[in-house]
C-alpha cells in the first residue's frame, strides 16, 4: 500500500498522532513507517496486545515505559576493535539497561495479565553487572568519570589536587605582593591556554620575570605566568594529561564490556522499541475510546458507532461527531452512496477506508467493539481531484486514470473506494461508464463503495444484484445535513432546493425542473417524498419512544406504590398475628393449667387428649399465618423482572455486580445485550434482576463485592506431598468452592504415611464452619488415607 493511499485517507496524520505518544525517536519513526501486517493471525495478535495493555491501564495501573535514546549507533561503534565510547553514550546505554530490567520485573510480576506479551518480552536480557559497572564508573547526571572508576585515576586526582593547592597558594602570595607594588591591572588569578597567569599592566611587564601568554584587546593588559609557578603549572599539566589517559582506559574497558554484551543490548533495545509502539497505541485507544473489532475472513464489513479518527482528535469542533453505522458484504458487496454536497459522503468513504487500513496495521479503531472488519489484501482509494497542468491531465482524465489503475488490479479480498464515480464529463456517458466499472468490480467479488450524484446509478443500484443503495440523510426543512447514513435508500442531491434557498429566481427553478425530463423529475420527487416520509416516521418514532418512557415511569411509580402498600399490609398482618400469638400463649397456659386440674380430679384420658388436640390446631393455624406474613422470598419475587426486557431498561447484572443498560431485547438463546460504560456483553436473562435501589453514581465512586463461582467443580482433592500449611490452605479453598458449587460431600486424599497430614487435616475439618461432619473413606469407611467431609447445607 503506497504513500499515496496513506495521504489520500490521511492515515499519515493518524500515524503522526500515534508517534507523538512514544518515548523514543526510533519508536516514533517506526510508527510513522507502519505498514499492513501479513495475515489475519498477526493482525489478531497485535489487536490483542493493545487490548491487554488498554485493560491494564483502564484499571488505574501504569506501564513502566520511559524515555530512552537510540543506541544502535553506539553499538555499531563499539563493535570496532580499538574504539571507545564517550560518557554520554554509556548514559544512554544505562537507560536501556535500567528500563529493560524494570519491564522484565513488571512482566514477571504480572505474567497472568499479559499472555500475548510473553513472546514479545521473552528476548529481554537484564544485565545488572554491566549497569552497575557503568553507574559506578560514570556520574550519569554530570557525565563525569568517578574517582572509583579505577585505582590509578583516584591516585592521579589526589596528586593533582595537592599540586593545584600548592600552585594556588604560591599564586596568591605573588598576587598580594605584586598588587601592593601596583604592577597588576586587577587583583585576580586567571587562566590562559590551560595555565594559571596574572594580569599585568603592559607598562610594568618588564618588572615580572615569566612567560607571556596573551594580551587584552586594548593592549593595556598582558597575561604573564611567573617563573616562580612555572614548574608547578607544568606539574599540574602533566597530571591532567595522566588523568585524560586514565579516563580513556576506563572508557575503553567499559566499551569492551558493551562489545561483549552487544547481542543482549541489541535485543533489549528492540524489545523496548516494540513495547513503546504498543504503549502509544494503547494510549491512543484509551484517549479516543477505540476498540478491538471482530475479524473475519468472509468479507463482511460491519462498523457501528464509527468516528473518523481525525475528527475524534479535534477537541474544538463545538459539536459532537455523528457516528457512522454501515454494513457491506452481507447480501451485496457494492454500496452506492448518494446525497447532497457537504452531506458527509466523502467523510463516510474515508472513514471506512481509514478504519480498514488501521485494522490491517493491527490498530484499534474508533468504533463500537461489536464492529466486524475483514483483513483486506489491498485497499484502493480514489478520492479527490487529481488534475495536473504539468502532466496535461484534466479532471476527467485524472479521474479515469485512477479508475483504470483500480480496474486493472482489484480482485476478490480487496477494498475499493471511489469518490464521485463518473464525474467530470457528460453526465449520461459518465453514468454508464460508472455502471460498467461497478459491474466489473462487483462480479469479481471486490468490496466496493462509491459515491455519486448520478441519478441513473441510483436506479442501477436498486436493480442490480450484489449492489445496494445508501445515502447520507438531509433535513429537507432546514436544508442542512444530518451526517447520518441510511442503508438501502437512495438520496437526493437537493440541488434545485438549495438553489431556491440561495435566492435563485423561481423562473429558473421552474425551467430547470421542466428541463430535467419527466422520468428524472419523477425519480427525484419520489426520493424527496420518501425522505419526507422517513423523517415523519422518525418523528413519530421519537414521539412514541417519549410516550413509552413516560408510561414506563408511571408504571414504575405505580409498582413502587403497590409494593409499599403490600409490605405495609403484611407488616400489619404480622403485628396482628404476633398479638394473637401472645394471646394464644396465655390461653395455652390457662388450658394446660385446666388440664392439670382435670387430671388431678381424675378426669378421663379422652378429655385430656381432645383438649390438647384443640391447642395444637390453634398453634398450627397461627404458624401458617406467621409464614404468610413473612418476608422470606419477598426480595426474590420483587427482584424478578416482570414481562419482556426492552432496550433502554436499567437492570442489575448479578454476576457482574453492577447496574447496566439493556441494548437489545432477549434473543432466541435467552441472552440479552447489555452495556456498562465501555463494556458490552451478552448475558443470560436469568442473571438480570430489577435495578431498584442499586444504582451507582459512576464507576469508581462505589465498590461491590462479587463472589466468584468456581470455574471447575471438583469432588476430591489430592494433597499428598504437600507441607501441612500448604495442604490446609488448599483444603480450605476446596471446601469453600464445594459450598459455592452446591456439593453435599467431598473427598480429601491425604494418605497414611507418617500421619502428619491426616492428624492435621481431620481436626482442621472438624473445626471448619462449612463442614458438618467427617468420615473415613472407602465403601465400609475402612480407608484411613481418605477423609470424606460433609458440607453444611445453605
Amino acid at each position: 500500500m503506497s504513500n499515496h493511499l496513506y495521504q489520500t485517507l490521511e492515515f499519515d496524520k493518524v500515524l503522526d498522532d500515534l508517534a507523538s505518544k512514544t518515548h523514543s525517536p526510533v519508536a516514533a519513526e517506526r510508527i510513522r513507517g507502519l505498514t499492513p501486517l501479513p495475515g489475519l493471525e498477526l493482525v489478531g495478535k497485535s489487536l490483542a496486545r493493545i487490548s491487554e495493555l488498554r485493560t491494564f491501564m483502564d484499571s488505574g495501573e501504569s506501564f513502566p515505559i520511559g524515555k530512552f535514546q537510540d543506541i544502535g549507533g553506539y553499538l555499531e561503534l563499539a563493535g570496532v576493535e580499538g574504539s571507545y565510547l564517550e560518557p554520554g553514550a554509556f548514559c544512554h546505554i544505562h537507560e536501556v539497561l535500567d528500563l529493560a530490567a524494570r519491564i522484565h520485573r513488571f512482566f514477571s510480576k504480572n505474567r497472568s495479565d499479559f499472555p500475548f506479551y510473553q513472546e514479545v518480552a521473552a528476548p529481554l536480557a537484564p544485565n545488572p553487572p554491566l549497569a552497575q559497572e557503568i553507574s559506578k564508573s560514570i556520574d550519569l547526571k554530570t557525565l563525569e568519570i568517578r574517582d572509583q572508576a579505577s585505582r590509578d585515576l583516584a591516585t592521579i586526582r589526589r596528586k593533582m589536587a595537592r599540586a593545584r593547592e600548592r600552585l594556588r597558594r604560591e599564586l596568591e602570595a605573588l598576587l598580594d605582593r605584586l598588587w601592593r607594588t601596583g604592577v597588576l591591572q586587577e587583583r585576580l588569578i586567571t587562566m590562559r591556554q590551560g595555565r594559571w597567569v596574572l594580569p599585568v599592566k603592559e607598562t610594568h611587564r618588564h618588572r615580572i620575570k615569566g612567560v607571556f601568554h596573551d594580551q587584552s584587546a586594548s593592549g593595556a593588559t598582558v597575561f604573564v605566568e611567573p617563573l616562580e609557578t612555572l614548574e608547578l603549572n607544568n606539574q599540574v599539566r602533566r597530571l591532567e594529561a595522566d588523568e585524560r589517559h586514565e579516563i580513556e582506559k576506563v572508557l575503553r574497558r567499559l566499551t569492551d564490556l558493551v562489545r561483549a554484551n552487544h547481542t543482549d543490548l541489541e535485543q533489549n533495545f528492540e524489545v523496548l522499541v516494540c513495547l513503546d509502539c504498543i504503549h502509544a497505541m494503547a494510549l491512543t485507544s484509551r484517549e479516543l475510546n477505540q476498540h478491538e473489532p471482530a475479524l473475519n475472513t468472509h468479507g463482511l464489513l460491519k462498523i457501528k458507532g464509527a468516528r473518523h479518527p481525525l475528527l475524534a482528535l479535534r477537541k474544538d469542533t463545538g459539536s459532537p461527531v455523528v457516528p457512522l453505522d454501515l454494513s457491506v458484504g452481507e447480501g451485496f458487496n457494492t454500496l452506492v452512496i448518494t446525497g447532497p454536497n457537504a452531506g458527509g459522503k466523502t467523510v463516510a468513504l474515508k472513514t471506512v477506508g481509514l478504519l480498514a487500513l488501521m485494522v490491517s496495521c493491527g490498530l484499534h479503531i474508533p468504533a463500537d467493539p461489536d464492529s466486524q472488519v475483514p483483513v483486506f489484501k489491498r485497499i484502493f482509494a480514489h478520492v479527490g481531484d487529481a488534475q495536473s497542468i504539468e502532466m496535461d491531465l484534466s479532471t476527467f482524465s485524472a479521474h479515469l486514470k485512477g479508475i483504470k489503475a483500480i480496474v486493472d488490479e482489484a480482485a476478490s479480498g480487496d477494498l475499493v473506494l471511489i469518490d464521485e464515480i463518473g464525474t467530470g464529463t457528460d453526465p449520461q456517458e459518465g453514468a454508464v461508464l460508472a455502471m460498467a466499472v461497478t459491474e466489473v468490480l462487483t462480479s469479481r467479488g471486490v468490496l466496493t463503495l462509491v459515491t455519486t450524484h448520478q441519478g441513473a446509478l441510483k436506479a442501477f443500484a436498486h436493480q442490480t444484484p450484489g449492489v445496494a443503495n445508501g445515502s447520507m440523510a438531509f433535513d429537507s426543512k432546514t436544508l442542512t445535513p444530518t451526517y447520518k447514513f441510511r442503508p438501502n435508500i437512495p438520496g437526493s442531491s437537493y440541488a434545485l432546493e438549495i438553489a431556491k434557498r440561495m435566492g435563485l429566481t423561481g423562473t429558473i427553478i421552474t425551467r430547470s425542473r421542466s428541463l430535467m425530463g419527466r422520468q428524472a423529475h419523477r425519480l427525484e420527487d419520489l426520493i424527496l417524498q420518501l425522505q419526507d416520509q422517513i423523517e415523519q416516521n422518525e418523528q413519530l418514532e421519537r414521539g412514541l419512544e417519549a410516550e413509552r418512557l413516560v408510561l414506563e415511569e408511571s408504571t414504575k411509580r405505580y409498582q413502587e406504590k403497590n409494593d409499599f402498600l403490600t409490605r405495609e399490609a403484611r407488616q400489619l398482618r404480622r403485628k396482628a398475628a404476633e398479638e394473637a400469638s401472645a394471646i394464644i400463649k396465655q390461653a395455652n397456659a390457662a388450658v394446660e393449667k385446666a388440664i392439670r386440674t382435670v387430671r388431678e380430679k381424675s378426669a378421663t384420658r379422652q378429655a385430656i387428649h381432645e383438649a390438647r388436640a384443640l391447642i395444637r390446631e390453634e398453634k398450627e393455624t397461627l404458624r401458617k399465618e406467621l409464614e404468610a406474613t413473612s418476608f422470606d422470598g419477598e426480595s426474590r419475587q420483587e427482584d424478578q423482572i416482570p414481562g419482556e426486557i426492552r432496550a433502554g431498561n436499567r437492570v442489575y447484572w448479578t454476576r457482574g455486580g453492577v447496574v447496566v443498560s439493556v441494548l437489545s431485547a432477549e434473543d432466541a438463546t435467552g441472552h440479552v445485550l447489555i452495556a456498562s460504560g465501555n463494556l458490552k456483553a451478552r448475558v443470560p436473562k436469568a442473571e438480570l434482576t430489577r435495578a431498584k435501589g442499586l444504582e451507582k453514581a459512576s464507576p469508581g465512586l462505589h465498590s461491590h463485592v462479587a463472589v466468584p463461582f468456581p470455574d471447575k467443580v471438583r469432588t476430591e482433592i489430592d494433597i499428598r506431598g504437600m507441607q501441612v500449611d500448604e495442604a490446609l490452605g488448599a483444603v480450605d479453598k476446596f471446601v469453600n468452592d464445594a459450598l459455592l458449587a452446591g456439593l453435599r460431600e467431598v473427598r480429601i486424599i491425604h494418605g497414611v504415611g507418617t500421619g502428619a497430614l491426616r492428624n492435621s487435616v481431620i481436626p482442621f475439618l472438624k473445626e471448619h464452619p462449612l463442614v458438618q461432619a467427617t468420615l473415613p473413606g472407602g465403601l465400609h469407611q475402612e480407608n484411613l488415607g481418605v477423609t470424606i467431609a460433609k458440607i453444611v447445607t445453605r
